[in-house]
């Protein structure tokens, strides 16, 4: 019995990883995609809203900063003109879009992302909080976990068929 040669086992391996890679991809999207919305809940004061400005232009106030920029008349709607837009802030990407009779506000980094969607309360002028989602690295790191888990799987079952 000889021993594997160097390029035999290097093909092996090299499946190996990427199978894995393909795996981690995989299991990354379904988590993404189901990941669970938390009802209600509490809002970040530096969470940025998408409002209409007092100029007439979408623009982004943080939620605590809400009540003193209405109260300095800096914002006209709680709802931006555009009902659909993107904008840049403090290195944030916010985007918003209506969800329903609601809103949806997904504000996202490089290594982060949180929806958020809300409704203003016709009585009191402010935005309640229905549901948000926080995407961050923790579904890289289950996605990397079900991935070997995958791997162990596959392997017993290859192992068990020869």
């Amino acid at each position: 019995m000889t021993a594997p040669q160097h390029s035999e086992r290097f093909s092996s391996i090299f499946a190996l990883f990427m199978s894995f890679c393909v795996l981690v991809w995989v299991w990354g999207l379904a988590f993404f995609m189901f990941w669970p919305w938390q009802k209600g809940g509490d809002w970040l004061p530096d969470y940025p809203l998408a409002v209409q400005c007092s100029n007439g232009t979408d623009c982004i106030v943080p939620v605590g900063e809400l009540a003193q920029a209405r109260s300095e008349g800096k914002v006209l709607s709680l709802r931006p003109q555009a009902a659909r837009g993107e904008l840049d802030y403090r290195q944030l990407y916010v985007r918003w879009m209506p969800w329903g009779e609601d809103m949806e506000v997904k504000t996202s980094a490089w290594n982060f992302q949180t929806s958020v969607r809300y409704r203003i309360d016709p009585e009191s002028q402010q935005p309640v909080l229905v549901e948000y989602q926080e995407l961050n690295a923790k579904i890289f790191f289950y996605a990397i976990l079900a991935a070997l888990g995958s791997l162990a799987v596959l392997h017993l079952y290859r192992r068990q068929r020869s």
